[in-house]
């Protein structure tokens, strides 16, 4: 194979690195709102003690980690290494050791079985197409027992239209994060181009983040066809009732069908 022929890396596989968490407030706010994120999850799952949970697009831990100190059999996946890394740091700070693994949430053979799974905060549509999406409900479904249940987190498109900034600025411990955010009518993809701009007067573009955002009608269709029941849809993290143009998320929880 050639240079030429070389598949170049998909956005997600170098977003996700020390610059990300130089200027992201948003890991902070996520720590501050874990613990309430897993009291809903342990509700809407209506997990037992011990259960086997998997997190699948765990990031650095956020849900991993606290779900771990709760006592849960946690396996975290995640394709990114500096998320891994960060991820096993918040777990030595727990003082906790969940099995934190490397993969493409695609392929989860030969992990589980587990009970139950969550993905959250919209890890569902970093793929170029529906069909990718489709095939990590699959994977889910396939490591999960009979009766193994689902939480899927996505952004709703409606509500979530309402609260985004085209153009943001915003100063970070490295310099000024620009985020100019659009949504494409043709791909239902909200499409952010990013740079900082550094206290010595440098531009550093950074990859271009483009996550397809679903209709609810969408969801619940991918999730039947993947071989699910749903059981539940929620308009946030917190037993909120969904509101198709008011609610910023929309949070699914189903049910694997089948033997």
């Amino acid at each position: 194979m050639s240079p030429d022929d070389k598949k170049s890396p998909h956005w997600y596989e170098e977003f996700f690195d020390d610059r990300y968490f130089a200027f992201f407030d948003e890991l902070a706010q996520g720590r501050a709102t874990a613990e309430a994120d897993v009291e809903f999850i342990e509700r809407a799952l209506d997990l037992a003690a011990g259960a086997r949970v998997i997190d699948v697009g765990c990031g650095y831990g956020r849900h991993t980690v606290p779900l771990a100190a709760r006592g849960f059999q946690v396996t975290g996946i995640d394709l990114s290494e500096r998320m891994l890394r960060a991820a096993e740091e918040l777990s030595l700070s727990r003082q906790v050791a969940p099995v934190l693994l490397r993969r493409d949430m695609r392929e989860l053979a030969g992990l589980g079985p587990f009970d139950a799974c969550v993905c959250l905060y919209t890890v569902l549509g970093v793929f170029d197409q529906d069909a990718e999406d489709l095939r990590v409900l699959r994977a889910i479904r396939d490591v999960l027992v009979p009766g193994g249940r689902l939480l899927l987190d996505l952004s709703n498109p409606l509500g979530v239209s309402r609260h985004w900034p085209g153009d943001l600025w915003k100063e970070t411990a490295i310099g000024i994060r620009r985020a100019r955010t659009r949504y494409d009518p043709l791909t239902a993809r909200v499409i952010t181009e990013h740079s900082i701009y550094h206290p010595d007067g440098r531009r550093e573009v950074l990859p271009t983040s483009a996550v397809r955002m679903y209709a609810p009608h969408e969801v619940a269709a991918m999730l039947r066809e993947a071989g699910f029941v749903v059981d539940q849809l929620y308009g946030d993290l917190r037993d909120g009732a969904f509101r198709w143009n008011r609610s910023v998320r929309q949070a699914w929880v189903a049910t694997r069908e089948g033997a």
